[in-house]
């Protein structure tokens, strides 16, 4: 029989299990109502917030670029640069857990070169927010199909058709065209209005850079619904980008073409501008390069291009500094005319060589014997070194800064393509600046037959040669002759304003001369039944000649046996005259002689340009 005093414990016990009972049952209804709770709030309070969120992952705006603007010609509109489809393969790096083994597996299939995978995993890396990365482009037709074939095994890959820019001539018009490149991270930064993409490419010198604004357009967009894997399943918004502008130039592509011929691979470059309105018809430096290499639709060694020593990127008539030499003789003569230093019957004895106040070191001419009686006419047409010593001494480096300053010289011509040079023009300050010297009565003499200190590119001496052949007028140098159908205007410079009106038309008679008369320095040239050409021969020196103990072509002699220290040639001229439509300007680097090597190339150049212009008429 049980005891009373154990039923009494029983009770105890019992009434204690029931009262943690109570309590856990407590806790768990707590438990389970925070459920409920947090299950409303999540499925009824915030499901519009994680709405939004869940389609932001699945809606995603896919930026649309136009197709870059095309290059031509203005003179018939043909096409010298445009677009030619190719494939790549881009991987979404969202869309893929192991990305690793995708791209081993891509890269064994179809034959992908493992510095193109090196390439992807560096974009990847410093790109990791971007979601589509190029893993090769331009896929060969091979590779396309091997891709088609096995692409189920690969559902975060795909296959894309893009533009590649192609110039279709090569290098003909290299360092006018340019080339388009890859866009760095700078570049992205630098431009967060366009938001180009992070395979995109843009231009990187010539027509290409300088116009990348119109060529490029402006971005449309695609609003899409996307799977898990980044594939496409439905448009659901489409917003068109505006169509890039098509650029057309001034350039004629024989004259082109004979400038090119002309120069055989030498260095050097060859301008050509119409005078009365300042379109470029030739701008061609020599060597060249095909700028499809860098396009990368064409094969090439950009590393050696890259070290030769001849510089092929470089673009001589735009950027290289040279002496005008004799060329500035004309400018000089004006000077001489305008400050009432000399006359036209001003007359010196030209005994080959110059010195200040009869002592001192001897100026040299180029002609050992000298020219005999000379006049400003004659120093013009045979180039008298002596006469043009004689005039400089007379004048200060302050005289001739300010007059030649007008003609552009120094000063960048504003042509629309970057890296122009500014050549020197010195003065005073900028002797002291640069070198720390001050200025000599000598650096002026020198000044007198364009040597010294004194340099120019070829496109700044043509638009100062073409202010002589319209007169007094300078119009800005325009290689982009229309935009799409709107044409630019051509824009005056500058206008400068003589004394002696005819001066202008006795310079010329003089630099006539230089070509129709026998003893003029580009005699050789002339042929009675073409047309009349204007014109000055130039010789830059390169290395002085200042051993006095020999005679000038001894000492020469010596130097030239090195080519890099042989004298450069040099021709400027314009015509027809009286009514010229064409300048030319030609530099040969270590050519030597402007008549024999410089000279020719540009008559050819302007006595086509006559013929084409009678054929469009």
């Amino acid at each position: 029989m049980f005891k009373i005093s154990d039923l009494q414990s029983q009770e105890a016990s019992l009434r204690g299990l029931k009262a943690r009972s109570r309590l856990i049952l407590f806790f768990l209804i707590i438990i389970s109502l925070a459920g409920v709770i947090q299950i409303v709030k999540l499925t009824v309070i915030d499901q519009e917030n994680y709405v939004t969120e869940s389609e932001k992952n699945r809606i995603i705006r896919v930026p649309v670029y136009p197709a870059r603007g095309l290059i031509g010609l203005a003179k018939d509109n043909k096409l010298i640069v445009e677009n030619i489809v190719a494939q790549q393969l881009t991987i979404n790096s969202k869309s893929t857990t192991d990305i690793a083994s995708t791209i081993v597996d891509i890269q064994k299939t179809i034959g992908i070169p493992e510095e193109v995978v090196r390439t992807f995993y560096k974009v990847l890396s410093s790109n990791p927010r971007n979601r589509n990365i190029t893993l090769m482009d331009d896929l060969t037709e091979e590779q396309v199909a091997k891709y088609l074939v096995n692409k189920e095994r690969w559902p975060s890959s795909n296959l894309e058709a893009y533009l590649k820019r192609y110039v279709i001539d090569n290098s003909l018009f290299s360092h006018v065209v340019g080339y388009t490149g890859a866009i760095s991270s700078q570049e992205r930064e630098d431009d967060e209005e366009y938001r180009y993409s992070i395979n995109s490419r843009l231009g990187k010198s010539g027509i290409e850079k300088t116009f990348e604004n119109e060529l490029r357009g402006k971005v449309g967009y695609r609003t899409v619904e996307v799977d898990v894997h980044g594939k496409e399943v439905r448009e659901l918004e489409k917003v068109l980008p505006s169509k890039a502008k098509n650029i057309f130039l001034s350039l004629d592509q024989e004259l082109q073409e004979l400038a090119r011929k002309g120069l055989r691979g030498r260095r050097g470059a060859v301008v050509a501008i119409d005078p009365n309105n300042g379109l470029v018809k030739v701008l061609v430096s020599s060597p060249d390069f095909n700028p499809n290499i860098f396009n990368e639709t064409a094969k090439g060694d950009l590393r050696s291009l890259s070290f030769d020593t001849n510089a092929p990127f470089f673009n001589r008539a735009i950027s290289g500094n040279y002496p005008p030499a004799s060329t500035l003789k004309p400018f000089l003569g004006l000077l001489g005319l305008e400050s009432e230093i000399i006359s036209w019957s001003t007359e010196i004895k030209d005994e080959g060589f110059f010195q200040i106040q009869d002592e001192g070191r001897k100026y040299r001419g180029w002609k050992e014997e000298g020219h005999g009686i000379v006049d400003l006419n004659k120093a013009i047409i045979e180039s008298s070194d002596v006469y043009f010593y004689e005039l400089a001494s007379k004048t200060t480096v302050d005289q001739i800064h300010s007059f030649l300053k007008p003609f552009g010289f120094g000063q960048k011509t504003g042509i629309q393509l970057t890296g122009e040079g500014d050549g020197v023009l010195p003065s005073r300050n900028w002797k002291l600046g640069r070198t720390g010297d001050s200025w000599f009565v000598g650096d002026t003499i020198n000044l007198g037959i364009g040597q010294g200190y004194i340099t120019t590119t070829p496109l700044q001496l043509a638009v100062a040669v073409s202010v002589l052949a319209t007169r007094g007028k300078a119009y800005k140098p325009n290689i982009v002759e229309k935009v799409d159908t709107t044409f630019i205007e051509p824009e005056l410079l500058y206008q400068i304003e003589i004394k002696e009106e005819r001066n202008w038309k006795k310079l010329e008679e003089s630099m006539i001369s230089v070509i129709r008369s026998w003893n003029g320095t580009a005699h050789n040239i002339y042929n009675p039944e073409d047309f009349l050409i204007a014109g000055k021969t130039g010789t830059a020196q390169i290395k002085s000649l200042t051993e006095e103990n020999l005679t000038v072509q001894e000492e020469y002699e010596n130097v030239r046996k090195d080519i890099m220290n042989r004298d450069h040639a040099i021709f400027v001229g314009y015509g027809p005259v009286p009514n010229p439509n064409l300048t030319v300007v030609v530099v040969v680097e270590n050519g030597e002689s402007g008549s024999a090597v410089a000279a020719p190339i540009a008559k050819l150049i302007i006595d086509r340009y006559q013929k084409l212009q009678e054929s469009d008429v």
